[in-house]
């Protein structure tokens, strides 16, 4: 009979290092701010794929009734290093093969673009969005061995306050998004939006006054309804369980979405950070059908829970950053020429589909926001002007300061000003010199206006250069050459053991991850790209096998490591021990004999 491992205690990790084994108290707030990092976007590679449609029932769910505009869908693999490897290790599964769990960040990137960051080298850092949230790398001098060189972004703090966040504890004042939090986007009065959430979320200046007990081992029975009232018993049903409390904002975690977090392959705090509410349950429509769902906001994503959907899609990540994105008014262009300037300058998107809804030329629009503030939202030039386009003030004074500071509000006003005025005057030096003095008669012996107007025209002219390609932007890249099978040697013929089926792909990822930490890994260990692990005690973790069995061959990478004591029991019974899901991809469980080899 095949030996089931029960525990990995024999395998020398200590039990509190285990997964499901998580804190009842996550511990201090790390990862609240927008990290650091970043690596310049190669910017014609990273536009070089059309994704394959992956056809999922969260794929149905997750799409909203809206329109999103022309927004990409691109293969994560086409990206710059090390968005693939971040992407592949959760969701490459399920991507190449329907594997039957959730997304974690979405079968495609809907956008690589920059947006506006003072605090950055250069002021901005490359962002590349997905369904399900955002990933972020700020300094391209930050160190790239690094989890935290590229970070998800804090979407939800954002789209919760209206605080966009421009730099290092510097935000933009805007209003809350008032898009639903969980189901259709559109025609969905049931759900609570996002604005709903504020008085009960740990944001803002004052985020302790929505912090709650523990309430370890009670029932989840809260429900939101849409006008933000809570009824605390008005699921007395509810079997979900809180399982979980986090000190640092003070708020519960239920058994199903701390299970969700336990099982992906990356550290709580990079995955969702600190729970920003308490889990209610909401009323909602999907697909234009009545639902009630769990859900609850974290930093950087909401997560929800829902009864009815098939095992491995009952917990899910919302659609965190699509929301974004439509609450930004952020979209690609149909026009795949200008693909390249909206994903090359900070806010790119919202300056071409501003400059298109105004009859603007784009790269014109682009340049005056390069010279105005340098892309910056907070900017002030010295005539007065505010904000992402240098607004004057007299302009500004239509909708207030604050509200002027919103990129897409000032983006409103800056084409408002310049749209009527290039249709009055044929030459854009005048068209920018009222622009910038707000006179017909502007005074041209001003040093500062003719420098302004120079720049503009002179940074149209190097945008229009670096910028202005075409559609070959999205031309599949040849696939890679395949790389050589390396020399093999025979180890061994047997029968195989097996972990139990409980040790799922991100336990194994984590223990690999955990023996690395230990100095017990091989140097350039990675993960298995196909989820296939063994475990041989003759084999480090990191390396590589492979295995021959029932007519299937395959490569496995050594995720454990076999006691020293049980060395001699172990010869004695096995040629490998495998994780369940490589040795059923064997069929071992036909004829349980496998050839053993290694490069």
């Amino acid at each position: 009979m095949n030996r089931v491992r029960q525990s990995l205690g024999r395998r020398g990790i200590p039990d509190a290092a285990l997964p499901g084994v998580f804190p009842r108290y996550l511990g201090h707030r790390r990862g609240a701010t927008h990290g650091k990092g970043g690596a310049q976007l190669n910017r014609w590679r990273l536009l070089g794929g059309i994704a394959v449609v992956v056809a999922s029932f969260t794929a149905m769910l997750a799409a909203p009734t809206t329109t999103l505009g022309a927004d990409l869908a691109l293969n994560p693999e086409y990206a710059e290093s090390p968005i693939p490897s971040i992407w592949t290790r959760a969701d490459g599964p399920a991507a190449r093969t329907g594997h039957d769990q959730s997304w974690l960040w979405g079968p495609h990137i809907r956008s690589i673009t920059r947006e506006p960051y003072g605090s950055a080298p250069d002021g901005s850092r490359q962002v590349y969005y997905f369904d399900k949230a955002r990933l972020e790398i700020t300094d391209p001098n930050g160190d790239r061995n690094s989890l935290w060189y590229v970070t998800p972004g804090l979407l939800v703090g954002e789209l919760i306050t209206g605080r966009i966040q421009v730099g290092d504890g510097t935000f933009v004042q805007t209003a809350p998004a008032d898009i639903p939090v969980t189901g259709d986007i559109a025609n969905n009065p049931l759900s609570p939006t996002y604005a709903t959430l504020a008085p009960l979320a740990s944001v803002g200046d004052d985020p302790e006054r929505a912090r709650r007990p523990s309430q370890i081992g009670q029932p989840v029975t809260a429900l939101l309804r849409a006008d933000g009232t809570v009824e605390q018993d008005g699921v007395a049903e509810s079997a979900v369980q809180i399982a979980g409390y986090d000190a640092a904002l003070g708020h519960n975690i239920p058994d199903v979405f701390l299970r969700w977090i336990q099982d992906q392959p990356y550290p709580w705090e990079y995955v969702v950070g600190h729970p920003l509410t308490e889990a209610c349950w909401v009323d909602t429509m999907i697909n234009g059908a009545p639902r009630r769902v769990l859900m609850q906001a974290f930093e950087r994503r909401v997560l929800t829970y829902d009864p009815a959907n098939p095992s491995g899609w009952q917990t899910e990540s919302g659609n965190a950053g699509l929301h974004y994105r439509v609450w930004r008014d952020l979209k690609m262009p149909d026009d795949p020429q200008l693909i390249s300037l909206a994903a090359g300058v900070p806010l790119g998107e919202l300056i071409v589909d501003k400059a298109l809804e105004h009859g603007i030329d784009p790269f014109f629009f682009a340049a005056l926001a390069k010279v105005a503030s340098n892309f910056q939202p907070l900017g002030r030039m010295e005539n007065g002007g505010i904000g992402f386009f240098g607004v004057r003030p007299e302009i500004v004074a239509s909708v207030g300061d604050k509200r002027a500071l919103d990129p897409s509000v000032n983006a409103d006003l800056a084409a408002s000003v310049i749209a009527p005025l290039a249709t009055q005057f044929s030459d854009m030096r005048h068209v920018l010199a009222v622009y910038y003095t707000g006179s017909n008669h502007p005074d041209w012996s001003d040093p500062a206006l003719n420098a302004f107007v120079s720049n503009v025209l002179d940074t149209q002219a190097w945008m229009l250069a670096e910028f202005n390609h075409p559609a070959n932007l999205l031309r599949e890249p040849p696939p890679p050459e395949p790389a050589p099978e390396p020399a093999l040697r025979y180890i061994g013929t047997g029968p195989a053991a097996y972990y139990a089926p409980g040790y799922t792909v991100a336990w194994w990822e984590y223990t690999l991850q955990r023996h690395a930490s230990w100095g017990n890994a091989v140097p350039g260990w990675a993960p298995d790209p196909n989820g296939y692990y063994c475990v041989h005690p003759d084999f480090r973790p990191g390396q590589r096998l492979r295995l021959t069995a029932n007519g299937v061959t395959l490569w496995c990478t050594i995720g454990d490591s076999v006691a020293t004591w049980d060395q001699p029991a172990w010869r004695a019974r096995w040629a490998v021990e495998l994780s369940y899901n490589t040795f059923q991809a064997l069929h071992l469980g036909q004829n349980n004999r496998v050839e053993v080899y290694a490069p």
